[in-house]
């Protein structure tokens, strides 16, 4: 027994011999892969961290809540014009109607909107739906009625300023053109619609959408991992598009600011912003908000298979 005891300790003293001792250059690899990971986990929290900053600023500054956003519009246009006729607004070239926004900018202010709301709407509803063509069609269809409707009330509006609006010095519209006086007529309509619009159609992204995440990776099956495909491949264009429409949504409010303050009639301006606001709520609050079954009846933002 004592001879069998010998050997096993004698080979287990071999076996330890044997084994392979971490050598200095593979310790100092390890090491050195360490290193090199620190960076690139800093590098991707750092960006975790200014994007959560900046969706958290835009959902709650940029994209508050519209009936506040209303009210403070409202208070502006009452404000505006006391405080142009008691001179305590300063004269910069916003006061001008000729300005480099209003030129250049707001001709094509519902273009610039709806070219960034299309693929915007389409992308999130591709997700929430899960592919289902019929309800993207829906939820697109309420930007063709958007568009429909600042046609109308757009064109309503020229023509009524045409039939009652005077010019400086006073005269028709057409020699107003002709003689190179500014017509007096604002923008106010498409700037409230085009704002409370974009609102609307953005404020599911946000803390909602992570319901949207989460909801895809708790269910299992085909369709889900599709759709985890897809918030893997589209996340990064939705998140870009939403900060453009931030963006967009800063220069709407400020010519809408300028507009207020500066130009056009205080009347005229209650009038816009009140046919704004009127279709806003008729379609975003009542319209879209009743169930419909109708293949190609307008739902509302969010609406699918996933419940925010």
């Amino acid at each position: 027994m004592s001879t069998i005891r010998s050997n096993q300790t004698s080979m287990a003293r071999n076996r330890s011999r044997s084994t392979p001792q971490p050598t200095s250059s593979s310790s100092s690899a390890r090491k050195m892969s360490k290193s090199l990971d620190l960076p690139s986990s800093l590098t991707s929290d750092i960006f975790r961290i200014l994007h959560n900053i900046i969706l958290a600023f835009c959902r709650r500054i940029i994209f508050a809540p519209p009936t506040l956003k209303i009210l403070v519009y409202f208070c502006l246009i009452i404000i505006g014009p006391f405080l142009k006729d008691f001179h305590l607004l300063p004269n910069t070239s916003l006061s001008s109607k000729a300005n480099i926004f209003n030129k250049y900018i707001a001709i094509l202010g519902w273009t610039w909107s709806i070219v960034l709301l299309i693929p915007f709407v389409y992308l999130t509803s591709l997700i929430y739906t899960r592919g289902h063509y019929g309800l993207i069609i829906r939820h697109l269809i309420r930007l063709l009625i958007a568009t429909i409707i600042w046609c109308i009330i757009t064109s309503l509006l020229i023509r009524i300023e045409a039939l009652t609006g005077m010019c400086k010095p006073t005269n028709t519209r057409r020699i107003c053109h002709g003689s190179r006086y500014p017509w007096q007529e604002g923008h106010t309509f498409f700037l409230l619609y085009a704002l409370l619009v974009i609102n609307e159609e953005v404020k599911l992204y946000g803390e909602g959408w992570k319901k949207v995440e989460d909801a895809s990776k708790m269910n299992i099956g085909n369709s889900n991992n599709i759709n985890q495909n897809r918030i893997k491949m589209f996340s990064i264009p939705i998140g870009i598009l939403y900060i453009a429409l931030a963006i967009l949504t800063i220069l709407w409010e400020f010519m809408l600011l300028s507009t207020v303050l500066y130009l056009y009639n205080i009347l005229h301006k209650l009038i816009a912003a009140s046919f704004a606001v009127f279709f806003w709520f008729m379609t975003y609050r009542i319209w879209y908000r009743q169930y419909s079954r109708s293949k190609i009846a307008p739902c509302a933002p969010g609406d699918g298979f996933i419940t925010f």
